[in-house]
């Protein structure tokens, strides 16, 4: 009996080859994709579970979820925050990050969203408000963030607020929030407890009292826009000038990540052109720099 070997097609060759190259390329962490679970979907609100994965395998982050935070407290804390931009005239207006009618619903979802992820989660939460129009057409206008807890400080980086939803943008199509993306040209206004971070995080010491009531940073817009002209210099905290000093000693350039970069070159303009206190620079560069 005559055995007749069949070599594969080349097409199938070719199939075959891309298959394994691509199991490979996952296997070795080369391919880094961003996987959304989305946990709550109610009228105005969207929030995600993100977790970087590379190949198969989901990146630690070790964050400190599942937490729980009342929503009282989250509803002080983001009532507290405020975002500065340049005016159309000049000066900066500095505004409430959050609209009054959302402060609530997005409190509670953000509680709910801390007590069900995991360590290798952020939170991304999409808001959006609608203004009615003569009883019948309305606008749309999202406030979007990403969130997590580390070091029992909650991270938060806005990455739009209040911007106008073009009409017509199915809500699957509304942008949601991505690291180190930055979609809007505001600053994140920042002071104790509430520290500043990065050009749009904030480091919240979440359990301070202050957050038992509401609570307003110094200057405060009291919940309305506000324009002004300077922005105040503060001098440098003798404890800041020391932990600055112990800090990073032995780092070299090479140690420090591209985003690390970026971030510092971003700290140093925004100390330049003196948008930003000496102090919120000495510990944005802190957290910056700090070891995980």
């Amino acid at each position: 009996m005559r055995v007749t070997l069949r070599s594969a097609s080349p097409l199938r060759s070719v199939f075959f080859i891309f298959t394994l190259l691509l199991v490979l390329g996952l296997q070795s962490g080369c391919a880094s994709r961003t996987v959304r679970s989305s946990i709550i979907e109610r009228f105005g609100i969207r929030v995600d579970l993100v977790r970087e994965v590379q190949g198969f395998t989901t990146q630690a982050r070790g964050f400190q979820h599942p937490a729980v935070i009342s929503v009282p407290r989250l509803r002080h804390i983001l009532g507290a925050i405020e975002v500065e931009t340049k005016g159309e005239a000049g000066g900066t207006v500095r505004q409430p990050a959050f609209h009054p009618a959302v402060l609530e619903p997005t409190a509670v979802a953000l509680a709910e969203a801390l007590a069900e992820a995991g360590p290798d989660h952020e939170i991304g939460v999409q808001v959006v408000r609608r203004k009615m129009s003569y009883g019948i057409l309305h606008q749309k206008y999202l406030t979007s963030f990403l969130a997590y807890i580390e070091n029992d400080h909650l991270y938060l980086t806005l990455s739009r607020v209040d911007w106008f939803v073009p009409k017509g943008l199915a809500d699957d199509r509304i942008p949601k929030p991505r690291r180190g993306h930055r979609a809007m040209p505001f600053r994140v206004v920042g002071g104790e407890p509430l520290f500043y971070a990065g050009p749009q995080t904030l480091e919240i010491v979440w359990r301070d009292p202050v957050f038992k009531a509401r609570y307003r940073l110094p200057g405060s817009t009291q919940g309305t826009k506000r324009r002004r002209e300077v922005l105040l210099e503060s001098p440098i905290p003798k404890q800041e000038r020391d932990a600055t000093d112990a800090l990073g000693t032995d780092l070299s350039v090479e140690e420090l990540s591209a985003s690390q970069l970026r971030a510092l070159a971003d700290l140093e303009e925004d100390r330049q052109n003196g948008r930003i206190t000496e102090t919120a620079y000495q510990r944005a560069k802190r957290q910056l720099l700090r070891r995980r």
